[in-house]
């Protein structure tokens, strides 16, 4: 457990405990929709627990293993609904069969070092990284299954109708409403809260400070990780808009006006520009063009390492455009963009399975000291498991975007429409951010998760209205006079319909 305080390793443990409280106090989807996104963003950073042959179970564990506990428990009948590895979920196997290769492809050890230490006058040691076994291949995949694929399939399970979409967008939106006060705070007075609450700092104090204010963090990684979430939030007010649903009463128009108000002032370049882009399209009265956005968004995700490799990608003219904002961003993105370079050089070396973990992906100098910078959650993935491991993950992030695109046609209904663009667009821009980004949260796999269940049950449910698959028209009444004078015959009505028509 290390150094870090007994209370951080508790609030792990009794999690568990806390989502069957919510399980027997209120309606069980609700309750797991609350135990997954609660857990994600009140949880503490950097704690978890290393147990032998087995990856480390932190925060996002926790949260997703108290949703799936007490929904098995308790609504089983939703998870029931979503079979594992079906649909989206099959690009797992890809992610499979990639740490199958990986392994396989990484018995080798790496040597490192051995160079010339300043001045020429000794040399360094050399340091072996070790290689891969037959074990790393279960410890790979149960790795992938508790940060990937139970996400992804939680997501999946717990929303597939338009009234349970209503419920999660309440809950993420609820949920930033809350922490909107500490996050003033911390704006205010510097992220402090992860460590009066936990015994010690999320991150480093230095890297959250910026433009001479501070980064909120609250129980978050980042203070980009908290941007994520609050544009989230703001993606669940828009939804909840065209749903002409209010929030505890209140109507989300509003609120999403103070959240867009918290995302100016937090401090964070790439959420706001992320909202400027895509918040419009979204909030248009039609919204096939946020459909179109999120598939071009999905398209960039899924070719990025190809484009980066063959300098087809324009990271030249980003750098120049980020010039003329600001020459402290420019030069930032240019050294993301130098670093990727090294890093996709070493990654060419074993371009289908990757490097494997043990740091061998990594950039050395002549020293045997790490001089690598990896951002990006793309290039880690890349390099770590190459061209397959890549499709695998990011494929299980876009495919659904891509499937709602195509489903959209079918459905008639433009809220459900509206629904499934907005969810598309939350999707690709989650995405993108892990082209500059890490990892921060499980989130994009939840959302991407929610996105294949919709692609599954909207057009279910669609199917289950009636009159949906007849149009329903007026009945054409023909008077016939000679009819009129027979005896005993009656008036027709001025109009009649047929059953369901609405008339």
């Amino acid at each position: 457990m290390g150094s870090l305080p007994l209370q951080a390793f508790l609030a792990l443990l009794l999690w568990v405990p806390v989502c069957f409280v919510f399980f027997g106090t209120m309606k069980p989807l609700k309750a797991a929709q609350l135990s997954l996104i609660l857990g994600i963003v009140l949880l503490p950073e950097r704690v978890n627990f290393d147990l032998p042959a087995l990856p480390p179970f932190d925060k996002q564990a926790f949260a997703c293993f108290g949703c799936y506990l007490g929904a098995l428990m308790f609504a089983r009948d939703k998870l029931n609904r979503a079979k594992y590895l079906r649909g989206a979920e099959a690009f797992f196997l890809i992610v499979v069969i990639g740490n199958v290769g990986t392994a396989l492809t990484n018995a080798d050890p790496v040597i490192i070092g051995g160079g010339m230490n300043w001045g020429g006058l000794t040399r360094s040691e050399e340091i072996t990284l070790q290689g891969l076994t037959y074990y790393d291949i279960p410890s790979l995949t149960v790795r992938d299954c508790v940060g990937i694929l139970l996400p992804f399939h939680l997501g999946r399970a717990l929303v597939r109708t338009r009234d349970e979409a209503i419920m999660l967008s309440s809950v993420i939106a609820g949920t930033m409403v809350a922490l909107l006060g500490p996050m003033m705070l911390e704006l205010r007075i510097s992220p402090q809260l992860h460590k009066w609450v936990y015994g010690f700092a999320a991150g480093s104090f230095a890297h959250n400070m910026r433009d001479g204010g501070f980064k909120s963090l609250i129980f978050f990684q980042s203070g980009l990780a908290l941007a994520m979430f609050l544009l989230a939030a703001m993606f669940a007010c828009v939804l909840l808009k065209r749903q002409k649903k209010t929030l505890a009463g209140v109507p989300p128009g509003p609120v999403l006006g103070v959240f867009w108000f918290a995302l100016l002032i937090s401090h964070n370049a790439a959420a706001n520009l992320y909202a400027v882009a895509v918040l419009p399209v979204i909030m248009l009265r039609r919204t096939a063009s946020a459909a179109r956005l999120a598939v071009l968004l999905a398209l960039l995700v899924i070719t990025f390492p190809a484009s980066r490799a063959t300098q087809v990608f324009p990271a030249a003219e980003l750098v120049e455009l980020a010039m003329k904002w600001s020459e402290k961003r420019a030069s930032s993105l240019e050294f993301r963009f130098v670093n990727e370079d090294f890093l996709l050089e070493r990654a060419s070396l074993r371009q289908w399975f990757g490097w494997g973990g043990f740091g061998r992906n990594r950039i050395y100098d002549p020293r045997g000291k790490d001089i690598s910078v990896t951002d990006g959650e793309w290039i880690i993935r890349y390099g770590m498991r190459g061209a397959v491991g890549f499709a695998g993950s990011f494929g299980l992030l876009v495919w659904p975007v891509l499937v709602a695109y195509r489903r959209r046609r079918k459905i008639r209904d433009p809220d459900r429409v509206a629904m499934l663009d907005t969810v598309s667009l939350l999707v690709a821009i989650s995405a993108v951010d892990m082209l500059p980004n890490g990892f921060f949260t499980v989130l994009p796999y939840i959302y991407a998760g929610v996105l294949s269940g919709l692609n599954e049950g909207l057009a279910q449910e669609e199917a289950a209205l009636p009159g949906d698959h007849q149009a329903m028209r007026p009945v054409e009444v023909v008077y016939d006079p000679g009819l009129a004078a027979a005896p005993g015959y009656a008036s027709p009505p001025r109009s009649r319909a047929s059953p369901g028509s609405g008339y």
